[in-house]
């Protein structure tokens, strides 16, 4: 049994790790620290609520989940492998991409696990165009498009929405949508970019048009925070057929509503999915079940066993390079060149 800390107790310490923590049969959720003793003393009772600095220190901690304000995450990430501790970080690793390089130098110095919790590689839905990418159904693929589109017309007064260090919907949702398409792709040969803050009062962007150029397709990553009705979740065009999926993943949703992540319902996506292949009526394309649990799978297995890290800080720096490298595009209206 491992035992985990985790520092932060909002949306992701209280939605997403501390139920996946619980869940998991290898993990024991030792302490958090979070100024939300109350809450956490009424989610999680026998758990100890400590200072960061308490936690990381901690001589019975393993592994430290690092679920703060994005600005934050570089400090306390490199504190805690320091410390001797394996170290999970929510998305994205850090504020810039040579901080996740140092950060990848000290982990692999120190002999520990550091790992980025890009959940949304275990979406239903990014399961699913995996494995039809995999068995080219449709064909060669030369368009490919992915939204995260919401409706969320007021600005609330919380760190993602304010803080200019991290904040703002490329650091929280374009990391997801930058990294599926790397796994998917790999590296583009340019990019170019489109940020904006669209509602009154906004401090950081809430909207961008960002756009990855291949020799062979093109990729199309967008995001708005005043779309009602936003179509298509993801669009795929290959030269044998089209691929279409509605709506979210919904372990999100699933999690947030207490549902535990061992249930057997946990992460079935009953969203639209269809197929249209050429000469064909469109099909229903099933989609396979998500799985949050199996980024902690992984983890545990890197832990105990040496096992390859699913979601490495090398690819989370290409990450975060590529945001750089779309406001760097946005501020000289041009297209930029990934190195």
């Amino acid at each position: 049994m491992l035992n985990v800390g985790i520092i932060g107790f909002g949306l992701s310490g209280r939605v997403f790790h501390g139920p996946l923590i619980s869940a998991h049969p290898q993990l024991n959720l030792l302490a958090i620290a979070s100024s939300r003793q109350q809450e956490i003393a009424d989610s999680y009772p026998h758990t100890m609520c400590l200072s960061s600095d308490e936690l990381i220190a901690h001589p019975d901690i393993d592994i430290i989940v690092i679920a703060s304000p994005n600005s934050l995450h570089a400090e306390q990430a490199k504190q805690a492998l320091l410390a001797g501790k394996h170290v999970v970080v929510e998305k994205p690793l850090a504020v810039t991409s040579e901080q996740c390089l140092e950060l990848q130098a000290i982990a692999e110095q120190s002999g520990k696990c550091l790992s980025v919790f890009h959940n949304r590689r275990w979406d239903s839905d990014f399961l699913t165009i995996q494995q039809l990418l995999a068995s080219q159904s449709l064909g060669e693929v030369h368009s490919y498009r992915a939204h995260f589109h919401r409706y969320r017309p007021e600005v609330k007064q919380r760190w993602k929405e304010l803080d200019p260090q991290g904040g703002g919907v490329l650091y929280d949702l374009g990391a997801h949508l930058i990294d599926q398409a790397l796994c998917l792709f790999g590296k583009p040969e340019r990019l170019w970019a489109y940020l904006a803050s669209q509602r009154k009062g906004a401090l950081t962007p809430d909207c961008f048009d960002l756009h990855l150029i291949y020799p062979d397709k093109k990729v199309q990553l967008c995001c708005s925070s005043l779309v009602i009705e936003p179509g298509p979740r993801f669009q795929i065009h290959g030269s044998k057929g089209s691929y279409a999926k509605w709506g979210l993943d919904p372990q999100e949703q699933q999690l947030s509503a207490g549902l535990s992540a061992k249930a057997a319902t946990f992460g079935a996506d009953s969203n639209r999915s269809e197929i249209h292949l050429a000469s064909q009526a469109s099909l229903h394309k099933p989609l396979m079940k998500g799985n949050y649990l199996a980024f902690y799978d992984n983890f545990v297995n890197a832990v105990n066993n040496g096992t390859p890290l699913a979601v490495s800080a090398g690819q989370a720096a290409e990450v975060i390079k590529i945001i750089e490298l779309a406001m760097q595009s946005h501020q000289q209206q041009s297209l930029a060149t990934v190195p």
